[in-house]
């Protein structure tokens, strides 16, 4: 934590020089940004002593627990060879965390939750003599990172009928959560001139005084970033951001897909006042390295398989198909005799281990990831992040006479492709996943 007096500032500072510890301060402090979550978010930072005062220490090759609650100085130092990677891992203690549950049924007391009244964001200054600036990294330390999200868009005769934001529960989600985000200071007039963003899928780059005086501000001045919903990813303004889209139509029948993360301003964690100067690149005594840094396997389980989706979410998408696309999913039940429940009774399992992480990539991957000095480019500042995609515009919902006439034979084939569907289910419940 840091607090110190917000004195004046240099107008410039020498471009081949490191700051002094007393300007480093103020210049975090001045320009440290306020993180915005979502209003839903219910996984929140923590310290890392937190996190570890209810973890386990994890034996990868025997499972066994090596300690129980470690403090930071007692875990294993690195760097690990690559063929041991999973040598060690950190799991949060199930006597005191109990089973991860979806986030609206996670009680009020799980660790999952985070502490964010104490949690700070860790900064490692790095100065870059050469081109005469100093990148200020803020390492923020998640327990939990929640599930994926899907926005689904089906449509009949051109016509959309609904827009939906599904949890893919439990594939996405991980024990354990590094973000990252920098400000660039220029020690010619010591102020940012660039922001950099890690993200799921890369990240943002916004380089340049123009850029970054784009960025949202708080009513003090200070740069506004949003988290997003469950995923903690750093976004510059509050729009959803799609990670995958996918748009097919076949005839009459079309639909939208897309993995998203969900932005929109809530609770606020102000890191000016909420920070810890963890490491310095020209390794300023009064800012020893934290002892953690050296730990360099998993902070989190290893869980490369555990992206299942689970029967409750097929049974979602199914529904959604046969409320809001009656009529050819009608068509569909009467030709095929069951081939949305016998779909239903594979999905689970074709997109569940090794298969489902083949198919679904880092989405299936539950895994905790590997600490910020584990992460070589961006720990010496080669972030290689893109500017902004530019956004893919959703399709619109039209008012046609086709469309019109698709909303009319929906409502109309709507109950008995309801009644044929729970029928469906019934006969084929042998061939259904328990859950």
């Amino acid at each position: 934590m840091a607090a110190s007096e917000d004195q004046s500032l240099p107008t410039s500072w020498p471009a081949e020089l490191p700051l002094t510890a007393a300007l480093l301060r103020q210049i975090v402090e001045r320009y440290a940004p306020v993180i915005r979550f979502h209003p839903d978010e219910p996984y929140f930072p923590s310290s890392v002593e937190w996190y570890l005062a209810r973890s386990l220490l994890i034996d990868g090759a025997t499972g066994a627990v090596v300690a129980r609650h470690p403090a930071a100085t007692d875990l294993p130092r690195g760097p690990a060879a690559p063929d041991q990677l999973q040598r060690y891992w950190l799991t949060l203690d199930p006597a005191l965390a109990g089973p991860a549950l979806e986030p609206e049924l996670a009680p009020p007391d799980d660790p999952r939750r985070g502490d964010l009244a104490e949690a700070p964001a860790y900064v490692r200054a790095l100065h870059d003599p050469a081109k005469g600036h100093t990148d200020l990294q803020f390492w923020m330390f998640y327990p939990f990172d929640g599930p994926g999200l899907a926005r689904l868009r089906p449509r009949f005769l051109g016509a959309l009928r609904t827009d939906q934001t599904l949890s893919l529960w439990p594939a996405g989600m991980h024990e354990a959560d590094w973000e990252l985000a920098v400000i660039r200071i220029d020690h010619a007039t010591l102020q940012p001139v660039a922001a950099f963003l890690s993200q799921h899928q890369n990240g943002d780059q916004h380089v340049g005084k123009e850029a970054v005086d784009a960025l949202e501000r708080e009513p003090d001045g200070r740069i506004r970033l949003h988290a997003s919903l469950f995923g903690h990813a750093s976004y510059a303004h509050p729009q959803d951001r799609k990670l995958v889209y996918f748009k097919r139509s076949l005839g009459l029948v079309g639909i939208e897909l897309a993995l998203i993360d969900r932005v929109e301003p809530g609770a606020a964690w102000d890191l000016s006042q909420n920070h810890q100067v963890i490491s310095t690149s020209w390794h300023d005594p009064q800012f020893p390295p934290a002892p953690w840094l050296d730990y360099a396997w998993r902070w989190g389980a290893y869980d490369p398989n555990g992206g299942r989706f689970r029967r409750k979410l097929v049974d979602a998408m199914g529904g959604l198909l046969e409320g809001h696309l009656s009529p050819p999913v009608l068509v569909l039940h009467i030709l095929t005799l069951g081939l949305t429940a016998v779909l239903l009774a594979l999905a689970p399992r074709l997109l569940g281990g090794p298969l489902g992480a083949k198919l679904l990539g880092h989405t299936a991957d539950n895994s905790g990831p590997f600490g910020p000095s584990c992460h070589d480019d961006k720990w010496s500042g080669a972030y290689g992040f893109a500017g902004p995609p530019p956004a893919t515009e959703w399709l619109g919902s039209g008012t046609t006479l086709a469309q019109r006439i698709g909303g009319a034979l929906n409502t109309v084939c709507r109950p008995p492709v309801r009644v044929l569907g729970a029928l469906l289910r019934f006969v084929c419940a042998p061939l259904l996943p328990k859950n």
